[in-house]
Parts: C-alpha cells; sequence; structure tokens
C-alpha cells in the first residue's frame, strides 16, 4: 500500500501486483477473489487442495477489467460481474467482504454490492488510512507512552532538511520514512557510520558531514529539499525522521482488533531483514522473558488505541531491539501483513495452538520453478508438506510466470527441524 503508487520503488512495483496472491490462503469453497495480477492454475489448486476444498474458488484479475485504482466507480464491467456471481452463488450466508485493506474504496464496494452496510459506513470516514499513517502512530505512540525512537513528523522542504541535520548527531544515522508506504519501500537510511546495519531501508546514503548544506545535497535527488507546489486546499504529505539505532532483532506480531473487548494476539515472529523485509520465524526464538513481557503488553496497548480510534480488523506492528538491549516499536498498520497468511495457512493446517508445538520460516523472492514442476521436485526429496502433515515445504506464493520467484513456509516440530529442512531446500534450489 502507499499513498501514490509514484512513491512506490520501480524495482519493487512488481511485488506490490502480487501480494494479494497470499490472502487466498483464507478463502474457503464459494467464494470470489478480485486480485490485482492473475494467479496460476496449478498454484490455485495446489492450494485448493491443501486447504481440502472440492474445487478451487473464483478468482478474478483486475487485468480483465480496465480501470484505475481500486475506485469502484472506474470499473462498471466488474461490479456487474460480482454482482452476477453473488446471485448466482445460492450462498446461504449472507456476503461479506475482506480486504488487504479496508480504505474508503473498500467501503464504496461494500456500498455498490450491498453488503457490509455498517461496515462500509464506518470505514468511508478513512478509519484505516488513519492506522496505517506513520505520523499517526508516532503521535499516539509519544502520547500513551509506547517507546519509539526519537524523531518527528515534517513536511518536504527545509523542516525536514533541518531535522535530518539535527537529529544524525545521536547515532551517525537518521532514516526518513514516508508517511503511508509498506515493507520498508520508500525509507531512506543517511550515515555517518562505515560499515553499520541497514536494516529497513530501500535507499541507503552515505555522509561525509552533518551540516545543512550536505544533507540538503543527499536529499535532493529524492524530491525531498522543496516546498512541494500543490493547488489550494492541499496539504503536503508528511515524511517520518527517527534516529536509526542498529537492531540486534526485528520482531513483528500480528493482532486481530475487535469492535469491542480485547484485541487477540494472532502470531509474532522474528523478521529476516537485508534492507527491507525478506521473511520471518515464528515464534521468535530465545526471546528473553523481560522482551516477551514487555512485547506483549506495548502490542496490546497499540491495538486498544487503534481500537478507540474506531478500528477493528487485522492489524501488524512491529518493533525492533536496539543493540543496547531496548525495545522501540516502529509502526502499526491496521490492514493484513506479510505475516497475516502465513499465521493462517498456520492455523488451518496445523492448528489454532501451532505455534506451541511448531516453527516455522518463511522467506521472498526465491529463484524457482513453476508450481507445477517444483511440487514434484520437492516430493521426490521428501520435504513436500502435504495436508494431514506437520512438516514439509508449503508454497506461499507463486510468481514464477511474471518474476521468477516464490515464496516458501517451511514448517517443523522445533527449531532444530525447521532449520535442517530449510538448508535442505535450500540445496535442492541450488540444484535446479
Amino acid at each position: 500500500m502507499a499513498a501514490r503508487w509514484d512513491d512506490v520503488p520501480d524495482d519493487a512495483k512488481d511485488s506490490y501486483r502480487f501480494l494479494a496472491n497470499r490472502m487466498l490462503w483464507s478463502m474457503d469453497e464459494g467464494d470470489i477473489a478480485i486480485i490485482p495480477g492473475r494467479v496460476g492454475e496449478a498454484w490455485l489448486s495446489y492450494v485448493a487442495e491443501l486447504l481440502g476444498l472440492a474445487s478451487p474458488p473464483t478468482v478474478l484479475s483486475l487485468r480483465d477489467y480496465p480501470g484505475d485504482g481500486w475506485y469502484s466507480g472506474g470499473r462498471p464491467r466488474l461490479v456487474e460481474d460480482l454482482r452476477r456471481l453473488m446471485a448466482g452463488s445460492g450462498a446461504a450466508e449472507p456476503w461479506r467482504l475482506e480486504c488487504y485493506i479496508h480504505d474508503r474504496d473498500i467501503a464504496g464496494w461494500e456500498r455498490l454490492l450491498g453488503i457490509g452496510a455498517e461496515e462500509s459506513v464506518r470505514f468511508a470516514q478513512g478509519t484505516a488510512e488513519l492506522v496505517n499513517s506513520k505520523s499517526v502512530f508516532r503521535s499516539m505512540a509519544t502520547a500513551f507512552g509506547i517507546p519509539v525512537a526519537e524523531g518527528r513528523v515534517v513536511d518536504r522542504g527545509p523542516e525536514l532538511v533541518d531535522c535530518v541535520s539535527e537529529l544524525l548527531g545521536r547515532t551517525g544515522a537518521v532514516i526518513v520514512k514516508q508517511d503511508v508506504n509498506a515493507g520498508g519501500d520508500g525509507n531512506i537510511l543517511l550515515t555517518t557510520v562505515q560499515g553499520g546495519k541497514e536494516a529497513g531501508a530501500h535507499y541507503v546514503v552515505h555522509l561525509a558531514a552533518t551540516d545543512r548544506g550536505t544533507v540538503a545535497a543527499a536529499l535532493g535527488p529524492f524530491g525531498l529539499t522543496d516546498v512541494p507546489d500543490l493547488p489550494a486546499g492541499a496539504g503536503p504529505a508528511h515524511n517520518v525522521v527517527e534516529v536509526y539505532h542498529e537492531s540486534v532483532r526485528e520482531l513483528s506480531a500480528d493482532v486481530f482488533v475487535p469492535k469491542t473487548g480485547a484485541p487477540t494476539l494472532m502470531s509474532y515472529s522474528d523478521l529476516r531483514m537485508a534492507e527491507t523485509w525478506k521473511g520471518s520465524t515464528y515464534p521468535p526464538q530465545d526471546l528473553t522473558p523481560r522482551l516477551h513481557a514487555h512485547l506483549g503488553a506495548y502490542m496490546q496497548q497499540v491495538a486498544i488505541v487503534a481500537q478507540q480510534l474506531g478500528y477493528h480488523g487485522p492489524m501488524n506492528i512491529d518493533a525492533i531491539v536496539t543493540t543496547s538491549g531496548e525495545l522501540l516499536f516502529n509502526e502499526f498498520n491496521g490492514r493484513v501483513g506479510g505475516t497475516t497468511g502465513i499465521d493462517t495457512i498456520g492455523r488451518r493446517l496445523l492448528g489454532e495452538d501451532y505455534l506451541d508445538h511448531h516453527v516455522l520460516t518463511s522467506q521472498i523472492d526465491v529463484p524457482a520453478p513453476a508450481c507445477d514442476v517444483l511440487t514434484k521436485v520437492l516430493d521426490d526429496h521428501g520435504l513436500l508438506f502435504t495436508r494431514g502433515s506437520d512438516r514439509g515445504v508449503i508454497i506461499y506464493n507463486d510468481t514464477t510466470e511474471d518474476t521468477g520467484t516464490v515464496e516458501y513456509v517451511v514448517v517443523g516440530r522445533g527449531w532444530d527441524e525447521t532449520s535442517r529442512s530449510e538448508e535442505q531446500l535450500r540445496r535442492v534450489l541450488d540444484e535446479l
């Protein structure tokens, strides 16, 4: 998700077309999915078989319905097809809409399709947009005592340049974040530290000095040094500037926020970070009791505040542990995250309590052959997870037709078994 398509780095745009494929793991018979790209028939059948569905669900691609973005008024033929499919389904239960982010566009779809009247009113007010804003998160965190890195919400231009120049004196590194973006895309790390860690940054700029002129010269190519020329009545998109702390581990949690009552921790994980997120380990391994307690308490507090803002639904919350052992929170996102589908897999294939007796690892952007070829190779090597088993490799997403890569999940009955299976998987993939 990004506020503007132009805010997504060019080398990340392909992945945005396929994020929705992960949500197909939540589908049941008779469901209808609408996704931006296409999904291979072999992988869709593979998912249906693992989930125990009699047949794959109906999947529609926006590529077949010309239009711009997700605005419902821009794709009248898709509206007609959805109404026809819904009317002819014979569904016994009322239709509901599940989505990546329940923003105003989705509320518009609910109104057009005549479903979720209460939900469409609530989310038409921009509720989901609030809880996907880094500036809102910083405001909320400072108000409620949730630990975050020192920083500020700023506008492009002199305010941003001055803030970066000042905060560079704290640790020698500062990260500039777009207010609305996903997965670290668009984040710029400016650093005077040589050989330091660079996790969470899409772009890295090394500085010889921290004065205003040096900082402005570094930020100029990103279009951040000039106040944007906006039409009357339009406000600029905010940026968040934070002191950058090197981390010894990055953590994430998936929480379900109900309309009323206590939020539920669905899963939590160690994030595998390169420059940006590349995978996860569930649950985090060797997390100290102190960090366990603080992580759980603060995540619950974040979710409760989001609930008080009027939000309900899935939420993912990210944090780091610094080299000094301090827990700092990065952001909240009131939407489906990269780890949400993996929690769905765990619950549907291993049981609601899967984190008590299994360890899962995941990796994205892995070069591999298409699903039908890969499943045979995995089966030949005794690595393929099958329905009813409790170990093996699951093909979480297949985008080989467009990107030549897959996302995988490795399941084991403990860290040793899972890590051995993942090492074996990597050897097999290297030989293909």
